[in-house]
């Protein structure tokens, strides 16, 4: 008998009824299963970091993770050009950020979820507050 077929939003929304501790479990064998795959790029300007449970790459030299400099161009609608001026990196740095982050969307949307439900586990709020006035 073979398993049935979940979407991913049903996964997700199973995922986050499960105890932190399972929740953390159940990540780190993800992470595994994506790090197992065997295409291992090769970065100039893009390093792995020792964190619990991040994967994601950062931009070398900088405490700074690729998908928060990928993030920032889309909300600010910024060029490479803008970027790399706004980040002062090298324009070869955005370039290769953009590369990994478009060929690494999984992982980087399980990392945002993880992150929301921790942050969620802790209390803060994450809704935007009414602006008075």
């Amino acid at each position: 008998m073979s398993p049935i077929p979940m979407s991913l939003q049903d996964l997700k929304e199973q995922v986050l009824h499960l105890p932190m501790s399972d929740r953390l479990e159940l990540m780190r064998a993800i992470v595994q299963s994506i790090e197992a795959t065997p295409h291992q790029e090769k970065w100039q300007f893009l390093v792995s970091r020792s964190h619990p449970w991040r994967k994601q790459l950062y931009i070398k030299g900088r405490k700074l993770l690729v998908s928060t400099l990928w993030q920032d161009m889309i909300a600010n609608q910024m060029t490479i050009d803008q970027a790399a001026e706004n980040w002062d990196l090298p324009l070869a740095a955005v370039h290769e950020a953009i590369q990994y982050c478009e060929t690494h969307q999984d992982l980087l949307k399980l990392e945002a979820e993880e992150e929301y439900c921790r942050l969620q586990d802790k209390g803060v709020s994450l809704e935007p507050k009414p602006a008075i006035g």
